[in-house]
């Protein structure tokens, strides 16, 4: 290639060759560095290539479902979409500001501040209307992006409000079941990873593992007794300008829940609305004196220790006794009683006769066997135990007050279970709402089986109780809870209020009556207290128990005249077709009417309350029952148009 000496050099190969070592130390270099990408930092490149590409959000998972007994729907989560910016990403954040607050119905100044925030991540607005947020991505606003989330819905709104409790936006429950149950009901959020083009727009989403398995809530709720008790606790409490109402149903024989009321209540879709005095759930946060009511528990202590019988006879003095420095009075005077009338006709001076039959220490150990003084352990939260103050700090007055049920304090679950005791045969059940825990599938993950916590009297003693509380009905105060053809037990109580200045208010009282339907399975117990009555009737007898009978042949009419089926209470109500809907159990179908939320009202003689019921729920009606057996009367009459929202009466009779 090159010349000799003598021929001079051939500068055209140097160059050639000097240009073929630059090439091949470049492609050296190249095929060096080639590795290095290709090889030894893989897979760091390729991780910090995905960080720049991609960003992961955790989005909430589908909340489980709350259903009541016969599988309606009590809540529910929906998706919904979410607004949020990465202000270091926003370009005209005026502009983008006066944009979303337009949309989203909010104030410039509140999106101006969330732009301004120095975060990666704001929050705008969420759970937002699907068209607004259709909107914001047609705005296509840089730095704005949308996700999808869940929004809690209660589509009964009020109903059993203060049992279901509500969940928050972040989809954790905070009163209620939502709250007791909140690790079961809430799903463990969905890591959500994004592509984005060039420009960091989104073009792909996907779920980087697969989303948990829904868990549901089943409950012992019966809806149609729930409403039953509602309504009623409403009407009595606007008749009697009442300060408030609580009514709790319960099976005596396994402390299942059919329904827990309480007045006054609010919609659950609007919880913040509502003031923290109207979601208090005074069925277990509220402790009273009971009252007369509580003559059941002495009553059957004294039996079950052999110390009376009901014949035994007692002075009753006329209606004044003096005790040990202390008058008690009858409301009503009576010379003698045997102890079955003491409790038929609720004299306090034969029940303080009665408690002198019992030492403190037998008295107490029976009350706290009945449950007083300690947690039902019910499953809602914010129980408060009540007051039973041990034997050894009893005064001299102490055992004859509690006797008539005053100096002990106690709560809605406690009395319902109590009952249930003295007249199951003994036994007493913990109160309960969950029935079960299920997948969507029906695979059951948790369930609770009805038992015993202790036996408390003896079966021969129930058995006395009840024949006792069924004269009660028939012959003594509570003749206004009384239902013809129905075997009724309960009894009566009035109980003053203790004025805070001192002693027991003279105009404040609780009126209240606890019964059951003794010749029915399940057997239902009804608790029902109405709060500060006006006017003149306070009594139990005379503004509780009426309340109590409504709720009682309401349930009765659900079952039907002679109910024969081992759970007649909770038979599936509701047909979930809207249009032309066949009503189930009955051949009656409701056919939409001319006019928008307009119906047909179809002939509803002959059918039972239950099936009334199912009538009302597709026409989405109010319902005002009188009677029980099946209907014969109803008001608009059938053919007539209906619109969503009237009332339907209805009269039952048979």
């Amino acid at each position: 290639m090159f010349r000799s000496r003598a021929q001079g050099i051939n500068w055209v190969g140097v160059r050639i060759l000097v240009v073929a070592l630059i090439f091949a130390f470049a492609t050296g270099l190249l095929v060096v560095r080639a590795y290095r990408l290709q090889v030894v930092d893989a897979e760091r490149l390729q991780k910090k290539a995905a960080k720049q590409r991609t960003r992961a959000l955790q989005v909430e998972a589908r909340r489980g479902m709350i259903l009541d007994r016969s599988g309606e729907q009590m809540a529910a989560s929906l998706e919904v979409q979410s607004i949020y910016a990465r202000p270091r990403r926003v370009q005209d954040k005026p502009r983008t500001a006066a944009i979303l607050a337009q949309t989203l119905e909010m104030t410039e100044e509140s999106v101006m501040q969330r732009l301004n925030e120095d975060r990666p991540f704001v929050w705008i607005r969420r759970s937002v209307p699907p068209l607004s947020a259709e909107r914001v991505q047609e705005a296509n606003l840089k730095g704005v992006f949308g996700v999808s989330e869940y929004r809690r819905f209660y589509p009964l709104k009020s109903l059993a409000a203060h049992a279901i409790g509500f969940a928050g936006i972040d989809s954790t429950g905070l009163e209620g079941l939502e709250l007791y149950y909140d690790k079961d009901l809430k799903a463990e959020p969905v890591p959500i990873t994004s592509e984005r083009d060039a420009l960091g727009r989104p073009i792909l989403f996907a779920a980087l593992t697969e989303g948990p398995e829904r868990r549901d809530l089943h409950l012992t709720l019966d809806r149609n007794i729930q409403y039953l008790a509602e309504k009623q606790i409403e009407e009595a409490v606007v008749k009697y300008r009442a300060r408030g109402a609580i009514a709790v149903v319960m099976d005596a024989d396994s402390g299942e829940l059919l329904a827990l009321a309480v007045h006054p209540t609010y919609n659950l879709n609007l919880f913040h609305k509502a003031p923290a005095e109207v979601r208090r759930n005074r069925c277990v946060a509220d402790t009273f004196e009971p009252g007369s009511t509580f003559k059941v528990f002495l009553a059957a202590a004294a039996l079950d220790m052999g110390r009376v019988k009901p014949s035994d006879v007692f002075d009753c003095r006329n209606g004044a006794y003096r005790y040990r420095g202390a008058v008690i009075h009858d409301v009503t005077p009576h010379k003698k009683l045997s102890l079955e009338e003491i409790i038929t006709h609720s004299s306090n001076i034969g029940m303080v006769q009665v408690s002198e039959e019992l030492k403190k220490t037998e008295f107490h150990r029976f009350l706290t066997g009945f449950g007083f003084g300690a947690s039902s352990s019910t499953d809602l939260p914010g129980e408060r135990p009540g007051l039973l103050p041990p034997p050894g700090k009893w005064s001299v007055l102490t055992k004859a007050n509690i006797g008539f049920g005053q100096g002990i304090s106690v709560n809605a679950m406690q009395m319902v279970a109590g009952f249930a005791a003295v007249i199951n045969g003994g036994y007493l059940y913990r109160p309960y709402l969950m029935k079960k825990i299920a997948t969507p599938v029906g695979e059951t993950i948790a369930e609770t089986q009805p038992k015993p916590i202790r036996s408390v009297i003896h079966p021969s003693t129930s058995e006395t109780m009840v024949r006792i509380l069924r004269r009660v009905i028939l012959s003594g105060t509570g003749k206004n809870a009384d239902i013809p053809g129905v075997e009724v037990i309960g009894k009566t109580g009035t109980a003053q209020k203790i004025d805070p200045e001192g002693g027991y208010s003279k105009d404040r009282y609780l009126a209240s009556f606890i019964g059951a339907l003794n010749g029915m399975k399940p057997r239902p117990v009804i608790f029902v207290m109405i709060d500060e009555p006006a006017g003149k009737r306070h009594s139990g007898g005379e503004v509780a128990a009426p309340v109590f009978r409504k709720i009682a042949e309401g349930i009765v009419a659900l079952c039907g005249k002679e109910p024969t089926e081992i759970n007649p209470l909770v038979a599936a109500a509701g047909s979930s077709t809207p249009e032309d809907a066949k009503i189930a159990g009955s051949r009656v179908r409701v056919r939409p009417g001319s006019g928008s939320g307009e119906w047909v009202l179809p002939d509803l003689k002959g059918l039972t309350a239950r099936q009334v019921l199912d009538v009302c729920e597709t026409i989405k009606c109010d319902a005002s029952f009188q009677g029980s057996g099946v209907a014969v009367r109803q008001n608009p009459a059938a053919g007539a148009p209906f619109k969503e929202g009237q009332t339907l009466e209805v009269a039952f009779e048979g």
